[in-house]
């Protein structure tokens, strides 16, 4: 079993589309594209990726994210949307809204802001009242 601050992108296959933001390495901007990213520096802007972010321990993100899932051992300021998953880990710190289908945390994760559970399926309500 991995401890939870390592990285689950340890698959060469993975590692080979990931982009890396380095430990002494700072960005501003946005973030786009179909690949993973992971971040062990800083960022500030924005995410859209079609792929997952994580953000380890040590790193610090000043962004709204948009992923298909969202992998949180770092500081993040900002709003946090995933398709699929939001791990919050034992070191993260969460500073925004989380919007997702499922959610993940881990004791000792920290979470200032809101939290609304997602899906893309309508609702048992809905779905008997269009019949």
């Amino acid at each position: 079993m991995a401890k939870d601050t390592e990285s689950t992108m340890q698959d060469p296959r993975q590692a080979a589309n990931t982009t890396l933001i380095a430990r002494q390495t700072r960005v501003e901007g946005a973030i786009t594209g179909g690949g993973a990213v992971r971040v062990d520096g800083g960022l500030k802007g924005t995410v859209h990726l079609e792929a997952p972010l994580e953000i380890v321990q040590g790193a610090s993100v000043e962004a709204d994210v948009e992923a298909t899932v969202v992998r949180i051992a770092g500081t993040l300021t900002g709003n946090v949307s995933a398709s699929q998953l939001v791990e919050l880990l034992a070191s993260a710190v969460v500073k925004g809204d989380i919007s997702a289908p499922a959610l993940h945390v881990v004791q000792g994760a920290k979470l200032d802001g809101r939290v609304v559970m997602k899906t893309d399926t309508p609702p048992a309500a809905e779905t008997l009242r269009s019949r």
